[in-house]
């Protein structure tokens, strides 16, 4: 292929890439500020516990030269999203995800997600990726706790006067839930105050 021809391919690959990244909103792009578990909750599409039972590292359907990593989860519970048994979705592998590559989905894993609507391309991707990706995992006394991969650091950050703002009023146990700057939580207490949020306006 003559130099002429190369470039011509990359630019029209190039120009593939940026249709598919502007099909995704900004915030799920490159632009990763902090977020609290209000904002999660309001921004979300799909909300779901479940275990991860297949993973799949491949191209885009389309364009296999993008990256991409199909999930299937079997569905534990799923507080936003359809009522089925597994739910899948295809993410876009990209160097500014701090967890980009297969470290981050694994058969057998229990997460807990909160994930955009797939876009035109099928993609989608928690919201603020690792801030949206939280992992379930048993404790010492044989109850399960959960944590996001930043260890819920700012996760509850004025999620009480957001809470306030919009009419809800949180139940003493979710109050002290929200209190919690750092480390896992108990996931039952976590599940609760995601439901309770789920009546906050939408963001869009």
């Amino acid at each position: 292929m003559t130099t002429r021809g190369f470039r011509c391919l990359f630019l029209a690959r190039l120009a593939v890439l940026m249709a598919i990244l502007g099909a995704w909103p900004l915030q799920a792009q490159f632009l990763v500020m902090p977020v609290n578990l209000a904002y999660l909750t309001q921004r979300a599409d799909i909300i779901v516990q479940g275990r991860v039972t297949d993973v799949r590292y491949e191209g885009m359907p389309g364009y296999a030269n993008v990256p991409t990593v199909e999930v299937t989860l079997a569905v534990e519970k799923m507080v936003r999203g359809p009522e089925d048994s597994t739910y899948t979705f295809r993410e876009m592998l990209i160097g500014v995800q701090p967890k980009a590559g297969k470290q981050a989905y694994q058969v057998g894993q229990r997460l807990f997600l909160f994930l955009l609507t797939p876009s035109r391309y099928g993609l989608s991707s928690p919201i603020g990726f690792e801030q949206g990706r939280f992992h379930i995992a048993g404790d010492s006394g044989g109850g399960e706790m959960v944590a996001n991969e930043l260890s819920n650091a700012g996760l509850f950050k004025n999620v009480p006067e957001a809470a306030s703002r919009a009419g809800t009023q949180l139940t003493a146990s979710e109050m002290r839930t929200a209190t919690v700057q750092r480390g896992p939580v108990p996931l039952d207490d976590f599940v609760a105050l995601v439901r309770r949020l789920t009546s906050l306006p939408r963001i869009q």
